[in-house]
């Protein structure tokens, strides 16, 4: 199957991606404590939204000096994100360095905070630097840009597997602790970098948005949730089913193919109020399902889910008439035998038969990346 190549039809579809209007759709729940989900935040109405913040409206902030509990001083320079539910604020220290604030609701950020410590020990993660008192914002570093912008970029292929490479570090850090990240997407791992003659030089890659992470003990799932976003998430967050840290392994594996082909694949153009979920996994028995580990994903969800007629149903509609297009056999000069052997073990429908971070780390594909790239 040849693939487009990129267009500026794909980056206005991307460009969709990261608007505010597409991400307030998005199911984002706020997490309590280990293994069980508060209400979703967009399921507040806005007056509850609105008391569940001490601070005043977001645009008069601009100009004002916040004190973190460092000592340091940060004075508001921009809103980058102006949402009910959320606000970002671009901030400069007296230092010149620029920062980034985001605010929270109280549950999230008491329980982000108590999960500090085991995520702030990794460079390969955008972990608080300082914190407003008062104020439940976290303060972390601004880095250059974010995958979805910076992908479109000319890379090498060495500096895509760097990327991808330390961003997945991240990713490992967290799952040691039992943390699972929960909304893996390329606008979730922030790249900084610098021009030069030569070209591009990227300087460091972390994972970020680490607020909706929850620690999820060892055999043990948080069940009933429509994790991370439409685009890019697994199979059992779509249905609801079991979710662990295989569900940030096959969101990763989304980015990487991206990252490669600069395209979304399971991206569709659909009104705002619907929920695709159906038409993706579609797709995603089309690309990387195998009969096997089909049966295996029922078994996974177990007799009673509600969902598993309909998956079963969907799986067996493919046939001469409606062929499946395997990611094994896509066609494009980036897209090599190791990689593909890589999003192979990263996608496979069963959670319990997916490679671990740590183990898609020590993959073949990765073996030629240097530190810099």
């Amino acid at each position: 199957m040849k693939l487009p190549t990129a267009s500026s039809s794909l980056r206005a579809q991307l460009s969709s991606l990261s608007s505010s209007a597409t991400r307030s759709a998005v199911h984002r729940p706020c997490f309590g404590h280990v293994g069980r989900a508060l209400k979703p935040l967009a399921g507040r109405s806005q007056s509850t939204l609105a008391s569940a913040f001490h601070t005043p409206e977001p645009t008069s902030f601009v100009g004002t000096t916040f004190q973190g509990r460092s000592g340091r001083d940060y004075v508001v320079q921009q809103v980058l994100q102006d949402r009910q539910d959320r606000f970002v604020y671009l901030a400069e220290a007296e230092d010149k360095k620029r920062y980034v604030l985001k605010s929270l609701f109280d549950s999230e950020y008491n329980y982000a905070l108590a999960l500090q410590p085991k995520l702030s020990d990794s460079p390969y993660l955008r972990a608080v630097q300082d914190t407003i008192p008062g104020q439940k914002m976290f303060v972390n570093e601004y880095l250059s840009d974010h995958l979805l912008n910076f992908a479109w970029k000319p890379l090498p292929l060495l500096t895509q597997k760097r990327i991808l490479r330390d961003a997945l570090r991240g990713l490992a850090a967290m799952h040691e602790h039992d943390i699972a990240h929960l909304d893996i997407k390329a606008n979730n791992i922030m790249v900084d970098y610098h021009e030069t003659d030569d070209g591009l030089v990227v300087d460091r890659v972390q994972l970020s948005d680490l607020e909706d992470a929850t620690h999820i003990p060892p055999r043990q799932a948080l069940r009933g949730l429509q994790v991370g976003n439409h685009w890019w998430r697994s199979p059992e967050a779509h249905v609801k089913g079991a979710i662990n840290k295989p569900t940030d392994v096959f969101s990763f594996a989304i980015v990487s193919i991206f990252l490669l082909l600069r395209r979304v694949i399971f991206w569709m153009d659909v009104p705002q109020s619907s929920d695709p979920s159906f038409a993706i996994l579609e797709k995603q028995i089309s690309t990387f399902g195998e009969w096997d580990d089909i049966d295996d994903f029922l078994d996974y969800l177990g007799r009673g889910h509600p969902w598993r007629q309909s998956f079963s149903k969907m799986a067996g509609s493919f046939g001469e008439s409606n062929p499946r297009r395997p990611f094994s056999l896509w066609k494009s000069d980036v897209l090599d035998a190791d990689f593909k052997d890589l999003v192979r073990q990263m996608t496979n429908f069963d959670p319990r038969k997916r490679i671990t971070a740590q183990e898609a780390l020590e993959h073949s594909w990765f073996k030629d990346v240097p530190d810099t790239a």
